[in-house]
């Protein structure tokens, strides 16, 4: 019997992030699919990183969530980066984090990350 080969970090990576955006912007992945010509099985396929998203859908999909093309590779540039990236986007409410840090004040962010970080280290 063939062994299932294990999902390739990249797409994980970008179906967490497609995830991530979607969630964010309020959009179901029924919603997502009918605007991009899909399924919503589809799009839970790429989120899961099930199945690799071609170039040009992930083009579709960061115009309907109106977001840069680069943002389902944020997280890259850094060794492991990919990975903590990947699974902060996975974690119940970190979208919602995600756009109450994007509204607050950049001191007020700030201080919020220096207490998580400070928490994080505790004993």
């Amino acid at each position: 019997m063939k062994e299932l080969a294990a999902k390739p970090a990249l797409d994980r990576h970008i179906g967490a992030l497609l995830r991530g955006h979607r969630r964010a912007k309020e959009i179901s992945q029924h919603d997502l699919a009918a605007t991009v010509g899909l399924t919503f099985q589809q799009i839970q396929k790429y989120e899961c990183g099930e199945n690799r998203i071609s170039a040009s859908k992930l083009v579709e999909m960061a115009r309907a969530l109106d977001v840069p093309i680069t943002a389902f590779f944020a997280g890259l540039e850094t060794p492991h980066g990919d990975d903590l990236l990947a699974r902060f986007c996975q974690l119940d409410g970190a979208t919602g984090f995600m756009h109450a840090a994007l509204r607050m004040p950049p001191a007020v962010r700030a201080e919020i990350f220096r207490l998580a970080g400070s928490w994080a280290d505790a004993p």
